[in-house]
């Protein structure tokens, strides 16, 4: 969670205090009806409920310093999803009780919850099941991964009900990554936990259910007005040459000559993952790292797309070579640990 994306909401003057008090610690945005206003803080506008509720729509958090039942009828009206709406803490004006309101897993509330707690010396009060049985939540590990999950709320439902019953859940990481384990198993049961980035998992008798992480780059460059037909089939068979499951790509980066392009914008949308462009000049600074064409040279300035731009993406870790197929070709960077995507 982004700490400049938190709004501390309080309603009275003991409870602008605290909050005053909270972001000297926790960089937030404080807002209070104009009778408590001060040079700290800001008024909410154009009145307290339709204040609260663009707040709602514009944070990433929200500290409410007010009794629960206000902070719950005001923001009814726009609650819409686990996935998307932001965390929400009520608190009381003396910092005694801090509750986990809403999303506690995949927005960060009972997380924030805890670090409050720890400042104001109160207590954290979190209702989800998994915590209260002290297993692990697959969506908090979806989150931990930025991993993709089929049917995610259905499946949420259901796994994070299986372990806080204290159910037989399986748990498989086919990779070397960090994952908490609690209330899994590892031995072959159903359902299993499949965490993998792979496209061809090995058969199985049991029910699994993959967890993909997003920690791929795809580079893309294609001849202009290329049909959507033509890039999804060399996009599926990329994916099966090099073992990556097409849910494993967390951006797609090319060269602003595509920017505009139909059929890499459908296959951005298709598969839900952020679609980001360079400049020729920014390419060339590693094209010449790569194969590259005079043709292509030629055409954009760059004597490679595809690669270069999934170098740029994945910070230097290319990991295929460039695939081409029907006027279309791809390749793969791989996210590090400390690496971010690059923009």
């Amino acid at each position: 969670m982004s700490t400049d994306k938190i709004a501390i909401i309080a309603v009275t003057e003991r409870g602008r205090d605290l909050a005053i008090t909270l972001a000297e610690t926790v960089a937030a945005t404080i807002f209070v009806p104009e009778k408590h206003h001060n040079e700290k803080t800001h008024i909410l506008t154009p009145n307290f409920g339709t204040g609260l509720r663009t707040i709602f729509t514009e944070y990433q958090a929200l500290i409410c310093i007010m009794a629960t039942g206000i902070a719950v009828r005001t923001l009814a009206p726009v609650i819409e999803d686990k996935l998307s709406d932001p965390a929400v803490l009520v608190m009381d004006e003396h910092g005694q009780f801090i509750i986990s309101l809403l999303s506690g897993h995949v927005g960060g509330a009972n997380a924030l919850t805890e670090q409050i707690a720890e400042l104001t010396g109160g207590v954290a009060v979190i209702t989800t099941a998994t915590d209260r049985a002290n297993v692990a939540a697959i969506d908090n590990i979806a989150k931990q991964l930025d991993g993709y999950l089929p049917n995610f709320k259905a499946t949420t439902k259901r796994i994070n009900g299986l372990l806080a019953a204290g159910k037989e859940v399986g748990l498989h990481v086919d990779e070397p990554f960090e994952v908490d384990t609690r209330g899994f198993t590892n031995k072959e049961v159903s359902p299993q936990i499949f965490i993998s980035t792979k496209n061809n998992l090995p058969t199985a008798k049991i029910e699994r259910i993959q967890l993909v992480p997003r920690q791929f780059i795809l580079g893309v460059g294609c001849r202009k007005g290329i049909s959507v037909e033509t890039i999804d089939a060399a996009f599926r068979h990329f994916c099966e040459q090099e073992n990556i499951h097409p849910r494993a790509f967390r951006a797609i980066h090319s060269i602003t000559l595509k920017a505009e392009e139909a059929a890499i914008l459908h296959l951005a949308e298709q598969w839900g993952i952020e679609f980001i462009v360079h400049s020729a000049e920014e390419l060339q600074t590693v094209a010449e790292k790569y194969p590259t064409s005079a043709f292509v040279q030629k055409t954009v300035q760059v004597g490679n797309v595809a690669l270069s731009a999934a170098d740029i993406g994945s910070n230097g870790n290319v990991i295929t070579s460039r695939f081409a197929e029907n006027g279309v070709t791809f390749a793969a960077g791989k996210l590090t640990k400390n690496s971010e995507v690059a923009k």
